[in-house]
């Protein structure tokens, strides 16, 4: 009986996690967010995520930070940029290429849906995510010197002709 009950339980917790799992994808099967950091979020609550998981590096113009990571298995640092509405305009996650858990570009998504560019040993697959669910678009965009695996993931806004004329007079 107990075994029943334990046996449930991880079930249920199993299954809670695929769940969770799900809700962080868009509706192309893309990811929402960089461990937890998403394209449109706010400052504070991007500020709370950030403190959680890394240790704040530097400021850098344009409203642009830079994060070490406490604990990653893939990731060493985490920059976020932030729109002139106090919004994540772009999150980018930089991998330790001597990290025992390296990601597969694969991981991220159908690389036979996306934009690429290879000129070796260079690799990018980059993808345009339309909004849904509230969410605003953004552009998924991964980049490695390594024909399997990733060293930088991004996701940044889909900007206009006018928001990126106003981001270089700044």
């Amino acid at each position: 009986m107990i075994q029943r009950r334990l046996g449930f339980g991880i079930l249920f917790f199993l299954m809670l996690a695929g769940i969770q799992c799900t809700t962080t994808k868009s509706a192309s099967g893309l990811p929402k967010d960089i461990l937890g950091i998403g394209v449109g979020m706010n400052r504070a609550e991007a500020g709370k995520r950030l403190a959680e998981i890394a240790e704040f590096e530097r400021d850098e113009r344009k409203r642009q930070q830079v994060w070490r990571l406490k604990d990653d298995p893939h990731f060493k640092y985490i920059a976020v940029g932030y729109d002139e509405n106090e919004k994540i305009r772009y999150v980018a996650a930089f991998a330790d290429a001597t990290a025992k858990e390296r990601i597969r570009f694969s991981d991220v998504g159908d690389l036979s849906t996306a934009k690429k560019e290879v000129v070796e040993p260079h690799y990018r697959y980059i993808w345009e995510v339309p909004s849904s669910d509230g969410k605003p678009a953004y552009i998924a965009n991964i980049y490695g010197d390594n024909p399997d695996f990733l060293l930088h993931y991004s996701l940044s806004g889909i900007t206009t002709v006018s928001e990126k004329e106003e981001e270089e007079d700044e």
